[in-house]
């Protein structure tokens, strides 16, 4: 309810305000939003709003100005991200990362690296705030690119179909968390999993499995369904995050459906520039799910899970190219290759969230025991 208030008195008080300041008004209240909740993170954004502004001033950026650039929003990141790890609380691990930090520093990220292409030029530090002190999309994402953010603000005007797309998403959002996520899996599934099955033993753990993938689902997709619902209200469009993934045929479709601001981010900078140096695909592939893993956290079991992904999508598309394209002709071999894939796919991604979520690497050793080759 606190960030439906927020919502509401912020869209209010944005259409309210003369309309050649109201990004900058937007900005604002997205400071004192900080200062409340997360007083440390309010510090941190402005400072690397400084720091990108200043380091990326230059008409063109050779190679050592954009390492330098991409320093501070980076070294803020990692540092935290390692703190975080080696706290040994899940509640800690959850509260040290200040509020934001992990979608604001790949914004700062994607800018110097969009400049040093010479894609974008310089910003004063009130206009690069203006995209930084976003506030839609500050706690959760979706990690919107600035070109797009820059062309609605230029463009910004009043709009009642995208306002009511605005509220329609905000209500999808809050039904997919608290109804669907909190109440039909959190509560009904789990109680009635509970009555089936031993927790520990393999139809459990299987039950456990789908119970946890749904759940971050909706969960994940309602936060980013309430973003761009609030950012519509605004008169922003900000790109999705999710397309329907656990619909996916096949794992590196998976990966173009499920966060996708993230991991075309990602895919782009990583997967692009490594593939350029080496032009190999598949260690390319695995390096860009590894820094996916490590962007949530700095620790071995997401690096695994990075691995556990990176080499996931080397097999499938090893199979594929061996296998070919099925001719159009054979639309019931067609149709059987896309279930199996989409099976596959979908136990694939849920064994890895289900792996992920344990405290540490004999436990994951000792669920997947279970669970894949049924020992125990």
């Amino acid at each position: 309810m606190e960030w439906l208030a927020w919502i509401s008195g912020t869209t209010t008080l944005f259409w309210l305000w003369p309309a050649a300041s109201r990004f900058r008004l937007l900005a604002a209240i997205t400071l004192v939003f900080l200062a409340i909740k997360a007083p440390l993170s309010a510090v941190l954004l402005v400072l690397l709003t400084l720091a990108t502004a200043q380091l990326t001033r230059r008409p063109t950026m050779s190679g050592a100005q954009t390492a330098v650039a991409l320093l501070p929003a980076l070294a803020c990141l990692i540092f935290f991200k390692v703190l975080s790890s080696t706290a040994g609380d899940d509640v800690l691990r959850g509260t040290i990362i200040p509020l934001g930090l992990s979608f604001y520093s790949l914004r700062c990220v994607h800018f110097v690296l969009e400049r040093y292409m010479g894609r974008l030029e310089a910003k004063a530090f009130f206009d690069l705030g203006e995209y930084l002190f976003f506030l839609p999309t500050l706690v959760i994402g979706p990690i919107h690119r600035y070109p797009a953010f820059d062309r609605d603000r230029r463009r910004h005007r009043w709009d009642p179909a995208l306002f009511s797309e605005g509220l329609e998403r905000l209500v999808y959002g809050y039904v997919k968390i608290a109804f669907v996520g909190n109440f039909l899996i959190a509560q009904l599934y789990s109680d009635w999993t509970g009555g089936l099955a031993e927790p520990e033993s393999r139809a459990g753990l299987y039950l456990a499995m789908l119970g946890i993938g749904f759940g971050l689902y909706m969960q994940f997709s309602g936060a980013s369904d309430i973003a761009i619902g609030f950012a519509r209200l605004l008169g922003v469009r900000v790109m999705e995050n999710f397309n329907w993934p656990f619909l996916s045929t096949s794992l590196p479709v998976f990966w173009q459906r499920w966060h996708i601001s993230l991991t075309s981010l990602v895919r782009q900078y990583v997967y692009g520039g490594i593939s350029a140096v080496t032009r190999n695909p598949a260690l390319s592939s695995l390096a860009t799910m590894v820094a996916i893993g490590l962007w949530h956290e700095m620790s071995l079991r997401y690096l695994l899970w990075g691995l556990y992904h990176g080499l996931g999508i080397i097999v499938w598309q090893q199979v594929a190219r061996r296998l070919g394209p099925l001719p159009d002709e054979q639309r019931i071999l067609r149709f059987a290759a896309n279930f199996c894939g989409g099976v596959v796919t979908l136990h694939f991604a849920m064994l890895g969230f289900l792996l992920v979520r344990q405290p540490d690497l004999a436990t994951m050793a000792e669920v997947f025991g279970r669970l894949v080759l049924g020992a125990g």
